[in-house]
């Protein structure tokens, strides 16, 4: 009569083994992301297709679309990243229609002790756009909030903010 203990033994550590990198896949995984998706329908008379392509990864995401009906392809794409700044964080968003038209925008936050600090800013392809900043700090006297919003066509609107302590 034989033991079959040690092939158990060793069937459980190959199993082991192959948990953990399953698991070692897993945590990659959570890191960065990519799907991708496609349906097409075709009838007698008509016929279409879409797809799209996405990628997620820590501070980063990319969406692209793409699909045709009876022949004629469109597309669509966008994309956003976030930086830590160590003081705060920057976001860039780019999207792009599917007529090729453009939109781009930017954020920012910076803190410290006694400051705050907020940009932002919305362009486009067809020349539309706009910044804006916000900046407060806290002194003896209290806190002061400056606001700055400028618009392509050359508009300005500004205005300041104290409150006293």
């Amino acid at each position: 009569m034989t033991s079959r203990r040690p092939f158990a033994a060793a069937a459980l550590t190959g199993l082991l083994v192959v948990a953990g990198l399953a698991a070692a896949a897993d945590s990659a995984m959570a890191q960065s992301v990519s799907r991708h998706r496609s349906a097409s329908v075709t009838g007698a008379q008509h016929s279409a297709m879409r797809g799209a392509d996405i990628y997620r990864s820590p501070g980063s995401a990319t969406v692209s679309r793409y699909g045709s009906v009876d022949g004629q392809g469109w597309s669509s794409a966008r994309a956003r990243t976030t930086v830590d700044t160590g003081n705060g964080y920057a976001t860039t968003a780019v999207r792009t229609g599917p007529a090729g038209n453009a939109q781009t925008r930017a954020a920012s936050i910076a803190h410290g002790d006694d400051s705050y600090s907020r940009s932002s800013s919305l362009q486009t392809s067809n020349g539309y756009g706009y910044d804006r900043q916000i900046d407060a700090y806290r002194d003896d006297d209290g806190v002061t909030v400056n606001r700055t919003a400028t618009a392509n066509n050359g508009a300005t609107r500004s205005s300041t903010v104290t409150r006293p302590n």
